[in-house]
């Protein structure tokens, strides 16, 4: 560490690896250490959820690689909170020696913002894993089509954060789906895993348009699909393929 002091720290012991806890731009932030004969230089970032279904981002953390997170103060990707995990990344890199660019872990609303960050700030991001995303807000949180376990007070949290109707969200273009020709043409590594039986964020409605996208184009690209299985649990089948993934891509 550089310029934080220990009376700014918290420590924890996170399954045997050191946790730190600050505060960044007013915000609690998480860095969870490897063993430092391991340590491989790289990050991951778990843009959402910290503490939810940890079982990739931990083996992550025991294969060698620091564990990032900056809490966001509406889970919905706003300009300013995406803006804020790229200050907090370029902090970060320099704060622990990491290697510039991080894998970023995106459950849900959390796959969304990984897809706004790579398409806004894509020197920054190296590669994604894509779980059950958000990516199409007519769907999730709009409940426009068929995805019953959306809730109204999840919409209600949209609103407030981006400030548009249902009525204007008909005419919104800021999608994550509307930026995936621009992800796809920086040819960055994507692990997609979703669900068949997804009633909060459809993979018919959100996910499906990332695979029509990406068939054909020279890009590293894998779909898991876990058959019969629902918006939860997150988390790939086996988290050593998708590490492997990665490091070979």
């Amino acid at each position: 560490m550089k310029t934080l002091k220990e009376e700014n720290l918290v420590r924890y012991d996170n399954q045997g690896f050191e946790q730190l806890e600050f505060t960044f731009l007013g915000k609690k932030c998480i860095v969870i250490l490897p063993k430092e004969a391991n340590r491989n230089g790289r990050a991951i970032l778990k843009t959402e959820y910290f503490g939810a279904f940890p079982s990739l981002q931990m083996e992550f953390v025991r294969q060698g690689y620091t564990l990032l997170f900056i809490e966001n103060r509406n889970r919905w990707g706003t300009a300013s909170e995406i803006d804020d995990q790229a200050k907090f990344l370029r902090f970060a890199f320099e704060e622990f020696d990491i290697e510039p660019g991080v894998i970023t872990i995106g459950m849900s609303c959390g796959g969304m913002i990984s897809i706004f960050l790579a398409t806004k700030y894509p020197e920054l991001v190296l590669g994604l894993y894509l779980d059950a995303p958000v990516m199409n807000f007519l769907s999730c949180p709009g409940g426009l089509g068929n995805a019953p376990e959306t809730t109204e007070a999840m919409w209600q949290e949209f609103e407030r954060a981006h400030g548009i109707t249902k009525r204007e969200l008909l005419l919104y273009r800021e999608h994550p789906i509307d930026k995936l020709d621009l992800l796809i043409s920086s040819k960055k590594p994507i692990y997609l895993a979703y669900g068949t039986a997804d009633l909060c964020v459809p993979f018919e409605e959100n996910a499906i348009e990332l695979v029509r996208r990406c068939e054909g184009k020279d890009i590293p690209f894998v779909v898991e699909t876990k058959e019969g299985v629902g918006h939860h649990p997150h988390g790939p089948l086996d988290s050593a393929k998708v590490i492997a993934f990665f490091e070979n891509n």
